[in-house]
């Protein structure tokens, strides 16, 4: 996403999408190492965390922008 042609509240709007995904894919990881009996492999595991670190960094990345938007 081109996040210097979009405006404030669409920055916003995709803030907010990010952290409820950020939080539905928290949910379902620690669902899944608490109820499932399966063994939950290692690859499986960085696959979660790196979905997981991407996830923050896009929400921290979107944050830095509206932070610089009331800056200015």
């Amino acid at each position: 996403m081109d996040c210097n042609s979009v405006s404030r509240a669409e920055l916003e709007l995709t803030l907010k999408r990010l952290k409820s995904n950020f939080e539905d894919l928290e949910e379902t990881i620690n669902f899944n190492f608490t109820y499932s009996v399966a063994h939950i492999g290692g690859g499986q595991v960085r696959k979660d965390e790196e979905s997981l670190r991407k996830l923050k960094e896009e929400i921290c990345r979107i944050e830095e922008l509206l932070s610089k938007t009331d800056s200015t």
